[in-house]
């Protein structure tokens, strides 16, 4: 499989886990009685923010595979940045979220921080492609697992 099928398969994969995230409206009883996932009740800007960490991560997926298409180790490393562990979600709100959530949080924040250290260590565009493709699939299985688990709604 070259490159951009992969590219493909890991961009698809990506845009399915992200239809599991709550756009916060609240739901009505029959479809939230369908929807197994766990729900996690927050206030509102904590539930806003962790959507906005969310989106972030997601937008790193997607810089980091552009930047990778153009062998730009810079901007690979600037696009990831947002999505590292030291961006994560501030204590207070890590407080009201399950264990299992952060054990989830914390692998696909660590999950970027491993890609930050690999690209730096990658030299070559194959190369490149191959340890980006890896990483970001390691991080996509964290996120589709997290986004199958849970779900957040407003309390």
């Amino acid at each position: 499989m070259n490159y951009l099928s992969r590219l493909s398969v890991v961009a698809g994969i990506i845009s399915m886990a992200s239809l599991g995230c709550n756009s916060g409206q609240r739901e009505q009883p029959a479809v939230a009685s369908l929807d197994k996932r766990t729900p996690v009740p927050l206030p509102a800007d904590a539930q806003q923010a962790v959507l906005r960490e969310m989106r972030q991560m997601l937008g790193a997926v997607g810089g980091a595979m552009d930047a990778a298409a153009k062998d730009d180790t810079t901007a690979l490393l600037a696009a990831i940045a947002p999505a590292r562990s030291a961006a994560a979600a501030d204590p207070a709100i890590e407080a009201l979220l399950p264990p299992e959530w952060k054990e989830l949080a914390e692998r696909t924040h660590g999950g970027f921080d491993s890609l930050a250290v690999a690209v730096r260590r990658t030299h070559g565009p194959a190369a490149l492609k191959d340890t980006v493709l890896t990483h970001l699939a390691r991080v996509s299985g964290s996120c589709t697992s997290c986004h199958e688990t849970f779900r957040v709604v407003v309390r």
